[in-house]
């Protein structure tokens, strides 16, 4: 049976994995990110308002073996040096897709060289790529290897 200092450091650990475990799953890290790769494909969502000041609207279209997910930047997005990570942030809040890495990839593509864009485009079905930046971004356009859904911008 353990004494009162073992079931105090028991408990700790115990709190300590649990958070651990809750602060992975809400960053996108951990046993959960796997699990969204196969998420089940998300459902239509119309053109809505995000209330962000870096997305004006966003909406997904679920095509049946994959999705795209569509937004419009605001301003504040198409300067350079946005807060890249806040506007992942906003879209995800915005409109609900799961968290595949081809699509963060993407998105940071679409900051980084097509910021200027009045629309951008993620397709669900284009393959990761970590390596884009350095893989001729002018060249693919943030729309490497194909997709049904049509060109990205």
């Amino acid at each position: 049976m353990l004494g009162s200092t073992g079931t105090a450091r028991a408990t700790k650990r115990f709190a300590l994995v649990a958070v651990t475990t809750l602060a992975a799953t809400l960053l996108g890290a951990g046993p959960a990110a796997g699990q969204a790769q196969a998420a089940p494909l998300p459902p239509d969502q119309g053109w809505r308002s995000c209330g962000s000041l870096l997305i004006d609207k966003a909406s997904v279209d679920n095509r049946g073996d994959m999705f795209k997910v569509n937004m419009v930047p605001s301003h504040a997005l198409r300067v350079p040096h946005p807060s890249v990570g806040a506007a992942w942030g906003d879209l995800r809040n915005c409109v609900t897709f799961p968290n595949l890495d081809t699509l963060r990839q993407q998105f940071d593509c679409h900051a980084a060289f097509g910021r200027k864009e009045p629309e951008w485009n993620m397709e669900s079905d284009r393959f990761s790529n970590p390596d884009w930046k350095t893989d001729n971004p002018t060249r693919h356009k943030c729309s490497w290897g194909s997709s049904d859904g049509g060109g990205s911008s």
